[in-house]
């Protein structure tokens, strides 16, 4: 027997990205339209078991789309249930004399949705047994790491002020560096009679040493079973490519140049061992979420904060939060990085149908970065991102998180 299949109609994504959520412990089908005239398209060539309809809706709504499904003799058996924010008993006895099967109320939650449509089509949980039974009990998977946990970085490089700058470009991050001045140095600390809280998260090497000694000693560390996924960097100056090709063929995951760009080498870092940087950045106040954004935001943070965000933002809504203060104290200029991460952020909030405002100290500029988004748009670095202002009008700014969570 085929899984049920479930229509989900709405303009919204935030209900269809919690409806999803709710029904993915279960073994369904699931299919989503944004409008009347699409979920007639989507219930025509699907035929769904049930079909979750929303009554406010643009193109066409919730109640002409009703309306046809019930005139169409192969959907007309479909159940529907209506999702209203009106609740009075005039739109109820409207909507229930249309031949709705059941309706919902708005706002609602996941529970809700998985009650009534359990009451028409059979729910099972999606079964653990479809998948293959491992040949022995697997590992307990580990904790994804991210960029505010305490790093150990070992550095390997004949230079100690090579170490002496790592460690004070980490040291906002509240990372450790372990300098050594060459491989026999290193050994000790990726010996397989290191415990594992001694071990480094991350290890960076000079390709400068003589005899292929940085590749020599990446087969060292990966002999350790317990070192096998640790992210190598290799360290070395720009014209030497041949040094760079060789060690990427080694295994190397990155190259960075010397000299290195401190101001992004955290962040380069945290990219290397693929941590989550989110938690930099985000936090939460009450019933509103909060993203700081500093103004020394690095082209890499600014990229990868951009990237996870989508993410982060999506989890909101999972979580049942709608509302977003977006931190600017501090930001006096509005460069490439900084632009960026803002106008994905906003873009984001907008498609999820996220609230959101704005705290700044700078009163003069940061309501005119309506314009500044859409002007920067046009620049290379910036053309593929959609730009999230629909006009230029300059923006309410709140002086504090309170007064920004109390204008929601």
């Amino acid at each position: 027997m085929s899984s049920p299949k479930i229509l989900s109609v709405d303009d919204s994504r935030m209900i269809h990205t919690l409806i999803n959520k709710g029904f993915a412990p279960y073994d369904v089908q699931m299919f989503f339209a944004s409008n009347g005239a699409e979920g007639l398209e989507a219930a025509a060539k699907e035929k769904p078991d049930v079909i979750l309809l929303d009554v406010t809706m643009p193109v066409m709504d919730g109640v002409e789309c009703l309306g046809k499904l019930k005139a169409d003799p192969a959907l007309k058996d479909i159940p529907v249930i209506m999702l209203t924010a009106e609740a009075g008993k005039e739109n109820v006895l409207k909507i229930a004399k249309m031949g709705v099967r059941d309706y919902i109320v708005k706002p609602f939650t996941e529970a809700n949705v998985i009650d009534r449509v359990s009451r028409l089509v059979t729910l099972k949980p999606k079964s653990a047994a479809a998948a293959p039974a491992p040949a022995a009990a697997a590992p307990a998977a580990k904790k994804a790491r991210i960029a505010t946990d305490a790093i150990k970085i070992l550095v390997v490089d004949e230079h100690p002020a090579i170490a002496e700058s790592i460690a004070k470009a980490v040291s906002k991050r509240g990372w450790k560096v372990v300098p050594c001045a060459g491989p026999a140095e290193a050994q000790p600390h990726i010996a397989s009679t290191v415990s594992s809280e001694e071990t480094p998260d991350v290890i960076l090497v000079s390709l400068a040493f003589p005899g292929k000694g940085a590749l020599k000693f990446y087969q060292s560390v990966r002999m350790n079973p317990t070192l096998k996924g640790i992210p190598m960097v290799g360290l070395s100056v720009k014209t030497a490519i041949f040094d760079q090709n060789e060690a990427k063929e080694t295994g190397y995951i990155a190259i960075f140049t010397k000299p290195l760009e401190l101001g992004e080498l955290p962040d380069r870092i945290a990219r290397a061992m693929d941590l989550d940087i989110t938690p930099i950045f985000y936090s939460s106040e009450g019933d509103c979420q909060v993203v700081s954004i500093p103004q020394d935001l690095s082209e890499t943070g600014s990229i990868d904060l951009t990237r996870q965000s989508r993410k982060k933002v999506a989890d909101f809504v999972n979580a049942g939060f709608s509302k977003l203060i977006i931190d600017l104290t501090g930001v006096t200029k509005f460069e490439i990085p900084l632009i960026r991460a803002v106008a994905s952020i906003i873009h984001e909030c907008n498609g999820l149908d996220i609230k959101w405002r704005i705290v700044g100290d700078d009163a003069d500029n940061l309501p005119n970065l309506p314009t500044v988004i859409s002007t920067n748009l046009k620049v290379a670095a910036l053309k593929e991102l959609p730009n999230p202002f629909t006009n230029t009008a300059p923006l309410d700014i709140y002086p504090t998180r309170a007064a920004a969570a109390a204008a929601f």
